[in-house]
């Protein structure tokens, strides 16, 4: 960073939901729907820029594994896309990208796992935080250490509604 009191000089272009597959186990009617799961996850971070080193993105997805049968099979993945503000530039962009970008998009991937499962037959799951920090310090952009795996959302006990008095 050339100021480390300025920001960073970069903008976010776009945040999008590259892929999302989501899908019950075969067996999932046969199960009671309080049934706990704890899957394990992969989780894989990639990014990249242009060669001019002006634009760049980074993706993050979050995959159940197929070999635990988990009750869900969920496979996210988002993406954004950053670009260098002109006459701005104080952080190089390769750098945010290694950086600062996974942890402000992991919130989003954190989300849509959470809106897509909510509907699902078990209930919302919530992506634990992990350190991305760590994460990102393995070459290959692949976090070394044991991910997070999908809490479920405590359930809440529904109240029924009182008889209107006669």
């Amino acid at each position: 960073m050339k100021d480390a009191t300025k920001q960073p000089g970069i903008v976010i272009s776009q945040v999008f939901l590259e892929r999302a597959l989501f899908s019950h186990r075969e067996d999932a009617l046969q199960l009671a729907p309080n049934t706990p799961f704890q899957p394990t996850l992969a989780v894989g971070i990639q990014g990249g820029v242009s060669p001019d080193e002006k634009t760049g993105f980074i993706r993050i997805s979050v995959q159940t594994k197929p070999e635990e049968r988990p009750l869900y099979s969920i496979d996210v993945a988002m993406m954004a896309l950053f670009a260098v503000a002109e006459k701005e530039e104080n952080l190089p962009l390769k750098q945010y990208l290694h950086t600062a970008a996974p942890a402000m998009l992991y919130p989003f991937v954190r989300e849509a796992v959470a809106s897509i499962t909510w509907r699902g037959r078990f209930g919302p799951v919530w992506l634990a935080p992990f350190n991305i920090s760590v994460a990102m310090a393995e070459p290959s952009g692949e976090a070394p250490i044991p991910l997070p795996k999908i809490r479920k959302a405590p359930k809440v006990a529904k109240r029924q509604p009182k008889s209107a008095a006669r």
